[in-house]
């Protein structure tokens, strides 16, 4: 399938993207309950991978394309 991009296909990029924004999900999972109060370290958690996977869906469509 040709894409309009040059480049690395746009699909690897989304892959690429998912994949760290799950790793830093678990990272934040893990560090943020440590550091505060769990209940509040679960939602911070929650609201960093938002944050995360919003700023990897705006590279990935506005950057790299």
């Amino acid at each position: 399938m040709k894409t309009r991009t040059q480049g690395t296909d746009p699909r690897i990029k989304d892959v690429a993207a998912a994949a760290v924004s799950f790793v830093a999900f678990l990272v934040l999972l893990l560090a943020l309950p440590l550091v505060l109060s769990p209940g509040i370290g679960y939602l911070s958690a929650i609201v960093g991978f938002v944050i995360v996977v919003s700023v990897a869906g705006y590279f990935t469509i506005e950057k790299f394309r």
